[in-house]
C-alpha cells in the first residue's frame, strides 16, 4: 500500500515538473504593440522605414531628404524600395486607387547617394519591367516611366509606428536598391508630368525594405 502511494507521488511529481518545463520553454511572449506615429511624428522620421506625405499630380520633386539605413529586420528581404504609399479603409477602394495610379504611370526620375563624411557615391536603381518578372536597371538620369505594385515589411512597418488599425496599405515602387549597405544616404525623387487626374489622391513616399521571399 505505501509503496503504491509512493508511486503515485513520484507520478504526480513528473507531470507537474513536466508542466513547468513545458510553460518555461513554450513561445515567446508577443512584442508589446507599437503606438502608431501622428502626422508630425512620422514626418521627422529619418530612419528607415519611413514615410512623407506627397502630391502625384504636378510635376517637381516631391523629395529631397536624408536618411539612416539600418540592417533589414529579421522577416524583412534586403532590397530597399522607394515608391509611394497608398491607404484606404475597403479593398474596392484600395484597389480602384492602386489601379489609378498604375494606369497614369507616374514618370520619375529617381537618385540615391551613400553618404559617407563629404563624399557621395551614386547607389544603383532598377525597376520592375511590365512584365513584372523582369528587373531593368535604371540609366545615370534616374528616369523610370511608372511606378509599379511591390510589397514591403510590414513587421518593420509596424515597430515604427508607420500602421493604422482599420486602414488597408499598397505600395507602388519607382525604383529600388538591391542589398544596400547600412549608412547614411540621399535620395531626390522628382516627378516629371502633370498627373490631373491625381489631384485628389493622398498618398505618401515610402522608403523601406521589401518582404522577405517565400
Amino acid at each position: 500500500m505505501l509503496k503504491s502511494s509512493s508511486g503515485r507521488l513520484q507520478s504526480t511529481a513528473l507531470a507537474l515538473a513536466l508542466a513547468v518545463l513545458s510553460a518555461c520553454s513554450g513561445p515567446p511572449p508577443a512584442p508589446p504593440s507599437v503606438a502608431p506615429l501622428d502626422a508630425v511624428q512620422a514626418a521627422a522620421r529619418t530612419r528607415v522605414p519611413l514615410t512623407r506625405p506627397v502630391a502625384l499630380d504636378k510635376p517637381g520633386v516631391i523629395a529631397d531628404l536624408e536618411f539612416d539605413l539600418p540592417p533589414p529586420g529579421e522577416l524583412a528581404g534586403s532590397s530597399l524600395v522607394i515608391g509611394i504609399r497608398i491607404a484606404e479603409e475597403t479593398p474596392k477602394a484600395i484597389v480602384a486607387r492602386s489601379s489609378l495610379i498604375v494606369r497614369e504611370g507616374l514618370p520619375a526620375r529617381v537618385r540615391l547617394q551613400k553618404l559617407d563624411g563629404e563624399s557621395r557615391t551614386d547607389v544603383s536603381l532598377l525597376r520592375i519591367a511590365p512584365e513584372l518578372k523582369k528587373r531593368v536597371e535604371l540609366g545615370a538620369d534616374g528616369f523610370t516611366p511608372k511606378a509599379s505594385p511591390h510589397s514591403v515589411n510590414t513587421g518593420m512597418m509596424r515597430e515604427a509606428g508607420l500602421l493604422q488599425d482599420g486602414l488597408i496599405y499598397d505600395e507602388l515602387a519607382l525604383a529600388y536598391a538591391g542589398s544596400p549597405a547600412p549608412g547614411r544616404y540621399h535620395v531626390v525623387i522628382e516627378l516629371l508630368e502633370d498627373r490631373p487626374a491625381l489631384k485628389d489622391s493622398p498618398a505618401e513616399l515610402i522608403i523601406a525594405y521589401d518582404g522577405k521571399s517565400k
